[in-house]
């Protein structure tokens, strides 16, 4: 009977550790907008500038840039210089400029003609011209 204890015993230790590792990766992989923050159109966010940027590529192709304040409210940036670089996993790049449009549904966005050739992305590096100086916001995929 008393390895049977033991057993069970050593059973309860290791449920306990595998419990703790799980919450701790998820603490550490976590993005950590995402933690704070709803993904409004469910992009990618991203922090930079003391704004937030959410990215995302629609069925067709078309890359969408999405602007926040701190509080997560849309941001009407204006006329900024915009550019997209984004990248496949097999190491192929396109680059887009990135143009302010205002829908009446999505609010103000930056977009680009689409993205054809890419089934699959890794990387997308949009930049912003803001105050004479570039501001990069870096996307990962996966």
């Amino acid at each position: 009977m008393q390895h049977e204890e033991m057993f069970m015993t050593l059973k309860s230790y290791f449920s306990l550790f595998c419990s703790v590792a799980v919450v701790f990766a998820n603490l550490v992989f976590a993005d950590p907008i995402s933690k704070n923050h709803a993904r409004p159109r469910g992009g990618i966010m991203q922090e930079a500038e003391g704004m937030h940027a959410e990215f995302l590529l629609d069925k067709s192709g078309q890359p969408k840039l999405y602007l926040y304040d701190q509080a997560m409210k849309p941001l009407n940036p204006g006329e900024l210089p915009a550019r997209l670089t984004i990248k496949g996993h097999g190491g192929a790049e396109q680059t887009r400029d990135l143009k302010l449009s205002k829908d009446a549904k999505e609010g103000p966005l930056f977009t680009g003609e689409p993205v054809k050739g890419l089934s699959d992305w890794d990387t997308a590096v949009v930049s912003l011209k803001i105050k004479d100086r570039w501001s990069h916001f870096r996307f990962s995929h996966h």
